[in-house]
């Protein structure tokens, strides 16, 4: 019996089963510098390609370059204006045109100095240029020194939301110099605060009641307070990281705050900053918690009274609820139309993929403002 064309059918299987080991070591200290161009030197990589935003490249970009200069290192420094209206296509493709122009080849390795949105665009270009090249945070604020710089979350904004393209994209190191927070204003450290707390709610009461008690040491930023602060957000990071490195399941959690604050970032234009903005998220999302009988009143009144002790105020007299409302939408957790959530069951444990109707959603900002 013939076949015919339509029944006739050869296959080819390309097996590609392997083990990838993208370990890397956190190194948290103070006055790194020298030892961050020594592990470069000794690395034998091609350039150094030193990405960085306009504010940093004046605080630090060219003093790392000049170091790195005189080991002998060849570098380059790339920058773009500073703040997350840069976290764009047109910006990602200016600085690989921009490598590509300065004979930056598979050998070389990207440094991305800076904050998160250095770390997130840096990172990104790392992850496709000469399709992947090794790249080192350098994180200069403390944010980014407990969130961004730690998991291999890279990416760009659209119109549509933040960081809705990107790769998951791990860094060879991390190098946490904690002497650069000296150039933070109390506001900048507050967005990292936030974010520590943050941690604490998520997966570690003991350490949520440190940062409580220590949040002062941390804004006069107290050596040994703060080495031990930020070690063990890094810890809490990495522990849900290593169980889940692509955000199938449990890495989730980490987006606690992220849903409605996000949202409340972008319906703002990008004047309220990311840490403020899921510092609100966390006020909201704890309120949605106890309206729905998730955690209890004091539970979520111990949340809601350290944010309040942070001074951060819910006003959205500049935001539309209804634009944060339909921003929610195109959050990346969503599934088939549906708007999940990451929210507080006590201080040390939360619940993920939570569907909530977007009736409690408007009622609950509403009494927020």
């Amino acid at each position: 019996m013939k076949l015919s064309d339509r029944e006739y059918m050869e296959t080819v299987k390309v097996e590609l089963l392997k083990k990838v080991d993208n370990s890397y070591r956190i190194t948290i200290g103070k006055g790194l510098f020298p030892q961050i161009v020594k592990y470069i030197a000794d690395s034998n990589y091609g350039k150094v390609a030193v990405i960085t935003d306009t504010n940093v490249s004046k605080l630090y970009g060219k003093k790392l370059l000049s170091i790195l200069k005189a080991k002998k290192v060849p570098a380059e420094l790339f920058s773009f204006r500073a703040g997350e209206a840069s976290k764009t296509r047109e910006v990602k493709a200016k600085i690989e045109d921009a490598l590509t122009l300065k004979g930056f080849k598979r050998d070389c390795v990207v440094i991305a100095l800076g904050g998160g949105v250095v770390g997130d665009l840096a990172g990104f270009v790392a992850s496709t240029y000469m399709r992947g090249v090794p790249f080192i945070q350098i994180p200069t604020t403390l944010l980014a020194m407990v969130d961004s710089s730690t998991g291999g979350k890279t990416g760009i904004d659209t119109a549509y939301g933040k960081n809705l393209i990107g790769a998951f994209y791990q860094p060879e190191t991390v190098f946490i110099d904690v002497e650069l927070l000296k150039s933070l204003d109390r506001k900048e450290m507050l967005n990292g605060i936030i974010e520590m707390v943050k941690h604490g709610i998520i997966a570690d009461k003991k350490y949520f009641l440190f940062m409580r008690d220590n949040i002062d040491r941390i804004y006069k930023l107290e050596e040994k307070i703060l080495i031990k602060a930020i070690k063990r957000s890094c810890q809490i990071k990495k522990e849900v990281v290593e169980k889940d490195e692509k955000e199938k399941n449990i890495r989730k959690m980490l987006n606690l705050g992220h849903t409605i604050g996000h949202a409340i970032e972008k319906a703002s234009g990008y004047k309220f900053s990311h840490g403020i903005s899921v510092g609100m998220g966390l006020v909201v999302e704890t309120k949605i918690a106890e309206r729905l009988n998730m955690i209890s009143s004091i539970e979520s009144q111990r949340i809601i009274d350290l944010l309040t002790k942070l001074d951060i105020k819910i006003k959205f007299s500049d935001v539309d609820i209804r634009d944060i409302v339909k921003n929610t939408l195109f959050d990346k957790k969503n599934t088939a139309g549906k708007t999940n959530y990451v929210l507080p069951l006590k201080v040390g444990k939360v619940a993920i993929d939570v569907s909530v109707k977007e009736k409690i959603i408007f009622e609950v900002l509403q009494q927020s403002t």
